[in-house]
């Protein structure tokens, strides 16, 4: 099969969409979306970085791909509205296995009705590439990660750490969840988790120009950063805060907010594990209240991804 002849198949197997006049086959799509702020974003995955198809199926791959940039559309509380794929192909990858990664693709959206509007597809003789660019419609006030307030509680949803042995291929995006948080809370600052909290809530601190104050006893910890742990000797709290890829949502509210928290019926359980405080300081509290080192680690390409614990004590911090 053809290049040609693949986009005729996408065209024809993306369906039709109320939001989508005009899709697959012109220069350009037009979608309409609702009124409001319209919010892009693009993402790429990549094999052997995001993926490896020497385990994971061109589906799984896809899957991933979209959802990591949905993951985004839910940090800032908006709803996805439309989304394009572009894709450099192995040479020699199999017209079966592009089928399979655009049904991955579509299906992953399809769960937020998000609709497959366009893209691009090359080939190349190099591993699989995949970008993926969201569009999302903000109905109401669009939440940043650089709004937190001195005295905000610093929340996270779910539970962190160990998403390598399989949640990092299989995590369903907070869309839901970040929805129900901006109707039932006063959100203050918000963003997803996809590079370890210990990376990532530096970065909403750097932008809000505040610090925090961190309880390890309080960070939901994963049964599979647990499992990690007694492999490979690194704390479990370490793979909790470093290890990346959760995307769960984290965000501020004010303290009082937080009992509101207690009469909301949530996708997720939502743990609250700090403060934010009017200094620069980042403070990280044991059980006992005295102070540890921040956890060193998290995901950067082009960093050593996954450093080694420094001296937070394993038994002490969880």
């Amino acid at each position: 099969m053809r290049e040609n002849e693949l986009i005729d198949w996408i065209s024809q197997n993306v369906g039709k969409h109320p939001s989508v006049p005009l899709g697959i086959g012109d220069d350009m799509a037009m979608v309409h979306v609702p009124t409001g702020e319209v919010l892009l974003k693009i993402d790429q995955a990549l094999d052997q970085v995001h993926f490896d198809l020497r385990t994971h199926s061109p589906a799984q791959a896809g899957r991933k791909a979209v959802n990591r940039c949905l993951s985004d559309c839910a940090a800032m509380a908006c709803l996805p509205a439309a989304f394009l794929v572009s894709v450099a192909l192995p040479r020699g990858f199999d017209v079966s296995k592009a089928k399979e990664l655009f049904i991955g693709c579509r299906d992953a959206a399809a769960v937020f009705d998000c609709p497959l509007v366009g893209g691009d597809t090359a080939v190349w003789d190099q591993r699989l590439a995949i970008s993926v660019a969201a569009m999302g419609a903000s109905t109401g006030r669009t939440i940043t990660r650089n709004t937190a307030e001195p005295g905000d509680a610093i929340c996270v949803s779910g539970q962190l750490g160990g998403s390598i042995l399989s949640r990092h291929m299989n995590f369903v995006p907070r869309v839901k969840l970040s929805r129900e948080l901006i109707h039932g809370l006063r959100l203050h600052a918000l963003m997803d988790i996809s590079d370890g909290l210990a990376m990532d809530l530096q970065r909403l601190l750097s932008a809000s120009k505040c610090g925090a104050t961190i309880y390890a006893d309080k960070i939901p910890i994963h049964p599979d950063a647990i499992k990690l742990a007694e492999t490979d000797g690194k704390p479990a709290i370490w793979h909790a805060m470093c290890d990346g890829e959760d995307y769960e949502l984290l965000f501020t509210i004010s303290i009082s907010e937080t009992e509101k928290l207690k009469t909301l019926s949530l996708e997720a359980p939502i743990s609250v594990i700090g403060t934010i405080n009017k200094t620069s300081d980042l403070v990280f509290l044991d059980k006992t209240g005295a102070k540890i080192p921040w956890p060193e680690g998290g995901w950067e390409h082009g960093a050593m991804e996954n450093r080694e614990p420094q001296t937070v004590d394993k038994t002490q911090a969880i």
